[in-house]
């Protein structure tokens, strides 16, 4: 929660200062239209920056739990189980296996030790290869479940920043037609086609986060995806198969 809290603060100052540095660079006189777009204009830019702000922390919510799913792959390289040709295990193997698991968790907490730890453990009480695999199959599914809960801020996120650049357009289509009554006057037709500009642009930057944000929340299924099919092969490879019938 405390990193989580972090990462919304940084969201936050990062989305500010991005807003500051669009709103120093874009002059009051014939402002440059890709950074009124951007929204260096205010009051009218707040709603890009509201996008902003739910993009950076989505991003860096995804960023956080693809760390963890790296650091999750890196317990391969431990060759935790024996993976030598022709090799069995006994109960007692499993056994000790289960005993060096529970010493490594001491030092560092796995999702692959602790599945192996739990197959050993049902092993020596089942003698069933197939309880085994069972239990495998019910485990990642809790341990996929656990990220997938890591990811509702996420999920909001990525739902939130085209929402809210639909209500920066509903908000710059009222503002319009508020200015409608002037619209025979030039002033009264620029205000109004200021105001739809702003009404189009919020939508547009909102839709490109968000695509954006898309592809790397997809990016992240797949690494998830590939790290809980390559754990259960490993199990079955390694353990479960090497098993004494």
């Amino acid at each position: 929660m405390n990193n989580r809290l972090i990462r919304l603060m940084i969201s936050v100052a990062a989305a500010t200062a991005f807003m500051v540095a669009l709103v120093l660079m874009t002059p009051e006189e014939n402002p440059n239209r890709i950074l009124v777009m951007l929204g260096g204009t205010m009051p009218e830019g707040l709603i890009q920056g509201a996008t902003y702000f739910l993009f950076i922390w989505g991003v860096l919510e995804v960023m956080a739990i693809k760390s963890r799913l790296t650091t999750e792959a890196d317990s391969f390289s431990a060759h935790l189980l024996p993976e030598k040709d022709n090799y069995i295990l006994s109960a007692d193997d499993a056994n000790q296996l289960k005993l060096n698991m529970m010493h490594l968790e001491r030092q560092q907490s796995y999702y692959l030790v602790d599945l192996i730890k739990k197959s050993c453990t049902k092993y020596r009480l089942s003698k069933s290869s197939s309880e085994v695999l069972g239990l495998v199959d019910s485990q990642i599914g809790l341990y996929n479940s656990e990220i997938e809960s890591e990811q509702a801020y996420i999920n909001y996120a990525s739902w939130a920043i085209p929402s809210v650049g639909f209500i920066g357009t509903v908000l710059g289509i009222a503002a319009s037609l508020g200015f409608a009554n002037q619209a025979s006057t030039p002033e009264g037709i620029e205000k109004v086609t200021s105001m739809l500009a702003v009404a189009f642009d919020t939508t547009l930057v909102a839709l490109v986060l968000s695509v954006i944000l898309t592809f790397l929340i997809h990016s992240l299924h797949k690494q998830q995806d590939e790290l809980f099919t390559k754990m259960k092969s490993y199990i079955i490879e390694n353990l479960i198969n090497r098993f004494y019938k």
